[in-house]
C-alpha cells in the first residue's frame, strides 16, 4: 500500500539507499523533506511493514519534478516501479500540475525504459550530472491529458450473465454478475440449452443495473466489448448480440475478447504484469500453462488432453455421490482428510495434462472398496485425489519455467479460487512475483473481459459486427 512516507520508515529507506547508490541520499535529508520541506512530499509502498518502495515529488508551480523511485533489490522487475510511478502521476495530476519532469542516468536501461513505456519524452542530455561523472536525461511528460477511455462489458461464455463498465486506469464503475448454478445443480452439470434460455432473460436487466450502477450513460463510454470465445455457442451468441446491438445503435467501436485473457488480465487489478508471463489457467473448461512474451503474444506450452481440471473435480464428486460444482466441495472434503488412498500420478509427455485416468482411478478405487465391504472415507478420498491433480499442475508449471524463465507467474480461472492450490503456488512459486487473484475475481465475470478489453483497446483490435462467435476459439489467435 503506498503512502506518505512517515519516520518510523526512515530506518528501512536509509538502508534501502544506501544499498541502490554509490552517493545515496543521507538520513538528514530524509529528516528535513518529512519535517521542513514545503515543496516535496516522500512516499512508501509498505507491504505487512516492510518498505519495498520510495520516491519523491517536488512541486514548483504548475510543474512536478520526480526526484526519485527506488525499489528494494529483492523486489526489482515485479511491476513495484510501474505501481510507484502510476501512483506519483496520480498525485501530480489531483495538484494540477501540467508537466512531471525528472533526470535519470543515461546507463540506468530500465528506468529509462520504465519513463519511456509511461510517456516521458527525453528533452536534452546533462553532460556530467551526477558525481561519479556520468550523463543524465532530462525527460519530461506532460499530465494534460483527456479523459481516461471507458469500456462496457458483457460476459455470457458459460453460466454467468455479466456487464461491467471500466476505464483505462483500471477504474471500476461498476460489475455486476448473475449466476445460473443453482439451476444447473439440479442436472449435475451446466446444461447449454437452458445456459442459453436464461441469459435472453437476464441479459437486458443485467446491462441496465451496469450502466445505472456505473452512473453514466452509454454513450459515454468509448468501446463495447464481449467475450466472442471460447465458451458453449448459444451463450456466446446471446452476448454477442447484446454487444453488437449496443455498438450498432450508439456507434461504438465493438471489441471481441478471448475469455481466458479475461482470467489472465483481470490480475491486473492486483498489480501489473510484469513480462514475460507463465499464466496457470484452470477452470472447468480448461487446463492450459501459457507463456506470454507481451500483451500481444501468448502460447501454450501445455494443455489438458482429455478432461479439464475443474470437469475433473465435478465428475469426482460424481463418482463420491456429492454435489455440482464439485470443486468447492472437494476442497472442503480434502482439509478434513489424511493421507490413506494411494491413486496413481498422470504420466504425460512434456507439460500437458491428462485427468481422465486419474477420474477413472477414483471410480475403481470406488468400485474395489465397496467389493470388499469397506466404506468410503470421503475427507480421504479427496484429500488423495486433490493432493495427485494438483501437484502434477504445480510440478508441470516448475518444468515449463525451466525452459520459458519467467518474472511473473499467474494463477488463473475458476479453479484459482481453491484453497490447497493457493497454498503449493505459494509454498513453490516464492522467488517468482507471483500473483493471485483474489476470490472473487476467479469465477466468470465481465470485468475480467473488460480488463483484457482494454489492451485490444491500446492496440485498436476491433471486430465487425458480422464477426462469428467462436466456441473452440483458442488463446493464440
Amino acid at each position: 500500500m503506498i503512502e506518505r512516507m512517515k519516520k518510523e520508515d526512515l530506518d528501512q529507506v536509509v538502508e534501502i539507499e544506501k544499498d541502490s547508490f554509490d552517493h545515496p541520499w543521507n538520513r538528514d535529508y530524509f529528516e528535513n523533506e518529512l519535517n521542513d520541506s514545503e515543496i516535496g512530499e516522500l512516499y512508501a509502498d509498505i507491504e505487512n511493514g516492510e518498505v519495498i518502495a520510495y520516491g519523491e515529488l517536488w512541486y514548483m508551480f504548475e510543474n512536478c519534478d520526480l526526484t526519485k523511485i527506488v525499489v528494494k533489490r529483492d523486489y526489482r522487475h515485479r511491476g513495484y516501479g510501474r505501481k510507484m510511478l502510476k501512483h506519483l502521476t496520480h498525485i501530480a495530476k489531483e495538484r494540477g500540475c501540467e508537466f512531471m519532469h525528472l533526470e535519470v542516468d543515461v546507463k540506468n536501461d530500465d528506468a529509462i525504459k520504465l519513463y519511456k513505456m509511461n510517456g516521458f519524452t527525453t528533452v536534452r542530455t546533462r553532460k556530467n550530472y551526477y558525481e561519479n561523472g556520468s550523463d543524465a536525461y532530462d525527460m519530461i511528460k506532460g499530465l494534460i491529458e483527456a479523459k481516461p477511455r471507458k469500456i462496457l462489458a458483457i460476459e455470457s461464455s458459460c453460466d454467468e450473465t455479466a456487464c461491467a463498465i471500466i476505464d483505462e486506469e483500471l477504474n471500476v464503475y461498476s460489475s455486476v454478475v448473475t449466476s445460473q448454478i443453482d439451476v444447473h445443480a439440479r442436472f449435475g452439470g451446466v446444461v447449454p440449452e437452458v445456459a442459453s434460455r436464461m441469459h435472453v432473460e437476464q441479459i437486458s436487466t443485467i446491462i441496465k443495473e451496469a450502466v445505472e450502477q456505473a452512473k453514466i450513460k452509454v454513450e459515454d463510454v468509448d468501446a463495447i466489448a464481449y467475450t466472442i470465445g471460447p465458451g458453449l455457442i448459444g451463450s456466446l451468441h446471446v452476448g454477442g448480440i447484446a454487444a453488437k446491438s449496443l455498438a450498432f445503435f450508439y456507434d461504438k467501436p465493438l471489441i471481441g475478447v478471448h475469455h481466458l485473457k479475461g482470467h489472465i488480465f483481470i490480475n491486473e487489478l492486483i498489480k501489473p504484469l510484469s513480462y514475460p508471463v507463465m499464466a496457470l489457467v484452470v477452470s472447468g473448461g480448461h487446463t492450459e500453462l501459457v507463456y506470454i512474451e507481451n500483451d500481444e503474444s501468448f502460447r501454450i506450452v501445455g494443455t489438458t488432453l482429455d478432461d479439464a481440471i475443474g470437469e475433473a473435480y465435478d465428475k469426482v464428486a460424481r463418482v463420491m455421490q456429492e454435489g455440482y460444482p464439485g470443486g468447492p466441495i472437494i476442497d472442503k472434503l480434502a482439509r478434513e482428510g489424511k493421507p490413506h488412498y494411494h491413486l496413481p500420478t498422470p504420466k504425460v509427455d512434456a507439460y500437458d495434462f491428462s485427468f481422465s485416468g486419474l477420474k477413472n482411478a477414483v471410480l475403481q478405487l470406488v468400485k474395489k472398496e465397496e467389493a470388499d465391504g469397506n466404506e468410503i472415507n470421503k475427507n480421504d478420498l479427496a484429500y488423495a485425489f486433490q493432493e495427485t491433480a494438483l501437484n502434477v499442475l504445480v510440478n508441470k508449471t516448475e518444468e515449463a519455467l525451466k525452459e520459458y524463465p519467467c518474472r511473473s507467474v499467474v494463477l488463473a480461472g475458476g479453479v484459482a479460487a481453491n484453497s490447497r492450490l493457493r497454498e503449493l503456488m505459494q509454498e513453490r512459486f516464492a522467488d517468482h512475483d507471483l500473483i493471485l487473484p483474489p476470490l472473487k475475481y476467479c469465477t466468470d465475470n465481465a470485468l475480467m473481459i473488460a480488463c483484457a478489453a482494454l489492451h485490444y483497446l491500446k492496440h485498436e483490435k476491433f471486430v465487425d459486427l458480422d464477426a462469428p462467435s467462436m466456441p473452440s476459439m483458442s488463446i493464440e489467435d
